[in-house]
């Protein structure tokens, strides 16, 4: 089952009665895959932290359940499971529409769900 996430504040794509700005999708197994908007400058983990961090920036995920700052950089940074079993790479390889940083973060430059 994956989740998608959402951040909603005062800049574009983050209206409150809106989708909200796309931050990426947790799925079982697997690390976070990002949703990378370069016109915002969020293409690297340290930048959504940033991001998200900042006053006024609120997350939710598809299902409406407010999420904290904390609890979405867990989920963004988490490499093993609740059990402690490594979680997979989202994909090994980059492309034109997806990569990964140094740190293993994937990234996709396109919309997904």
């Amino acid at each position: 089952m994956s989740v998608n996430y959402y951040a909603f504040g005062p800049f574009v794509g983050g209206r409150p009665d809106g989708e909200g700005l796309h931050i990426g999708q947790s799925v079982a197994a697997q690390r976070f895959l990002f949703r990378a908007h370069s016109d915002q400058g969020l293409t690297t983990l340290g930048d959504w932290l940033a991001f998200i961090d900042r006053p006024g920036v609120t997350i939710r995920n598809e299902y409406g359940r407010k999420v904290t700052a904390r609890e979405m950089q867990e989920t963004m940074t988490a490499s093993t499971d609740r059990q402690g079993a490594p979680l997979r790479p989202r994909f090994l390889h980059g492309s034109e529409d997806r990569y990964l940083t140094s740190g293993g973060h994937a990234f996709c430059r396109h919309e997904f769900f």
